[in-house]
């Protein structure tokens, strides 16, 4: 599997709802969770250190519907583990 991104969210494009975060070294780092509340057309992704319980970071979805708006959430998500990797 190649890994193109800096931080990569293993099975998010396939629509699945949890998954590894990888670098692009393939360093793991922890999992991704994507928790949908399809009544309210809204969702949230969350970052799990490995090894922790609570999420290190959580980004809204605020329109389900919106391709755009999923992929602006995911791209901050990776961002701030990016950012927290680097540190």
């Amino acid at each position: 599997m190649e890994l193109t991104y800096p931080i990569n969210l293993i099975g998010f494009e396939n629509g699945i709802e949890r998954g590894d975060v990888l670098t692009r070294d393939g360093e793991y780092l922890g999992v991704w969770t994507f928790i949908k509340d399809e009544d309210n057309e809204t969702g949230v992704l969350h970052f799990f250190a490995d090894g922790e319980s609570e999420p290190m970071f959580t980004e809204n979805v605020p329109v389900l519907s919106s391709g755009m708006r999923t992929g602006m959430a995911m791209s901050d998500l990776c961002r701030s583990i990016r950012d927290w990797h680097e540190a």
